[in-house]
């Protein structure tokens, strides 16, 4: 019995049936809040994106704990949120 003939691997199918098989770059603003007259965000952010913030100055993000295997969470600046809606969006 063949169950694939040539490069039918399936991937077509499962992409056609479920979309695609990976998770597009996504970020949600959990809260904002004033800290010493300056706008932070608590944002939640995929694998991607997170890589891309420790990347971005330090004193403008703060890594906290991740609640989920999925989403990580970062508290960032204002003036940071502006680039990362600017380059993800």
């Amino acid at each position: 019995m063949v169950l694939a003939a040539g490069r039918q691997s399936g991937k077509s199918y499962i992409n056609q049936w479920g979309g695609s098989m990976t998770t597009p770059a996504k970020f949600e603003i959990n809260s904002k809040a004033e800290v010493d007259g300056a706008t932070w965000y608590i944002v939640s952010c995929t694998k991607e994106i997170s890589e891309w913030l420790r990347t971005q100055p330090k004193e403008l993000r703060y890594e906290a704990l991740a609640h989920g295997w999925v989403l990580s969470q970062f508290d960032i600046h204002e003036k940071l949120y502006t680039l990362l809606a600017l380059k993800w969006s």
